[in-house]
């Protein structure tokens, strides 16, 4: 643990009185902060991008018992006041209800926090409300894994229930493989075959401000941003998702819903209250035309914002990761750059770069962003860049999304 620079602070904060504590920052974030002039102290789990402005910065791990969490808040905040305290990552959002408490900021629940934190809790708790999902269980209390695969069938799905992203994920497929774990922090579920989508939610006041849909074309690799689904489905979504955050008595804030789009009818997945990753928040600012991070602060300092009443133009992300091995070579640069659809294009890798095993949805190798005027039209700019753009691994193509 790091305290890497602490400047004097004066008692008033920014430029406008406010002093916020970001837990767990992203860029975008931090540059609103900066543009606006609020007066910022971090919390990062580890080093990254630039912070010399920043009042404070400590270098922690987000710690997983509620006594750690408040010696360390207590310790590196404790002798400041802070007007508000975001969070911006998934493991930050119960130290951020913590520190709330101790620093004197806009309070939040601790047990809303918990719950969107903590699959397990989150699950058992919308269970009393009939949300509907699909079967899980503690692994803890499993007897036997025949007990688990006579209750949930094969393959099991195992999650850790702190992680997000698709981290230490995995599918047990035979009896004799699944090895019980007693730690309490798994969490195993009956697998879902179904499309699966999302709901992204500004709130405040305890009231939806903006909601947008996004279709998981290829989970982890190409959304739509908003979802292409009939009407049918899309009110059946947004219905669920507000059936959802009345039992969670989500007051202010970003959340990230997922569901399965069975043929049977939706099934939750999971809840996250904060901004969403797979660069959904990107693809936001380029289909409806607002800054989605300006529209996250204000919710967070309790700030009127005007959102847009539609989109204007129909995104899609496609994140690229061919899975692991040496570059071999990449087509379609150009093609890509000089396209008028292209919003966004980064590619972090060349030919001979060794690309590792993905672990999760935030590792990437690079991404792509587009917009069409239609829902149509993004189907057709999703087959042009896949046709064009490819990165080859030992001698296989892989194209766009460059899906493992």
């Amino acid at each position: 643990m790091t305290t890497d620079n602490t400047q004097p602070l004066s008692g008033r904060g920014g430029s406008d009185g406010r002093r916020v504590l970001v837990i767990g920052p992203r860029r975008a974030l931090i540059e609103h902060l900066r543009a606006r002039g609020i007066a910022f102290s971090v919390w990062r789990e580890h080093a990254g991008f630039a912070l010399e402005d920043a009042e404070r910065v400590l270098t922690a791990p987000f710690w997983n018992t509620t006594e750690k969490l408040k010696r360390t808040i207590s310790g590196a905040f404790g002798d400041t006041r802070y007007t508000h305290v975001i969070a911006g990552a998934e493991g930050a959002v119960y130290p951020a209800a913590l520190a709330r408490r101790l620093l004197g900021a806009r309070l939040s629940t601790a047990t809303t926090a918990l719950r969107c934190r903590d699959k397990l809790a989150m699950k058992e708790y919308l269970a009393e409300f009939d949300i509907p999902m699909t079967d899980f269980m503690a692994e803890s209390v499993a007897c036997s894994a025949a007990d688990v695969f006579a209750r949930l069938g094969a393959p099991v799905v195992r999650k850790r229930r702190k992680s997000s992203g698709g981290r230490e994920l995995s599918f047990v497929e035979r009896e004799q493989d699944l090895v019980l774990q007693k730690d309490r922090r798994n969490i195993l579920e009956r697998f879902v075959s179904a499309p699966e989508a999302s709901i992204e939610s500004y709130l405040n006041g305890g009231e939806i401000q903006f909601v947008n849909t996004t279709r998981y074309v290829e989970k982890r690799h190409v959304n739509f941003v908003p979802a292409d689904f009939d009407e049918a489905v899309l009110s059946t979504m947004l219905a669920l998702n507000r059936r959802v955050l009345k039992a969670l008595k989500i007051n202010w804030g970003i959340t990230h819903l997922e569901v399965y789009l069975t043929e049977a009818g939706l099934l939750f997945g999971e809840i996250a209250l904060r901004p969403p990753g797979g660069y959904i928040m990107n693809a936001l600012h380029h289909a409806y035309g607002f800054d989605p991070w300006a529209a996250f602060v204000a919710m967070e300092l309790d700030e009127p914002f005007t959102f847009p009443q539609a989109p204007r133009g129909y995104a899609c992300v496609e994140v690229l990761h061919p899975g692991r091995g040496v570059v071999a070579a990449v087509r379609g640069e150009q093609f890509v750059r000089a396209h008028p659809a292209t919003r966004e294009f980064r590619l972090k890798v060349r030919p001979g770069d060794v690309i590792g095993e993905r672990q999760g949805a935030g590792q990437d190798v690079g991404y792509l962003l587009y917009v069409g005027p239609s829902p149509q039209a993004r189907h057709a700019l999703l087959d042009a860049f896949r046709e064009n753009l490819s990165i080859t691994m030992d001698g296989t193509v892989t194209q766009t999304p460059a899906g493992a």
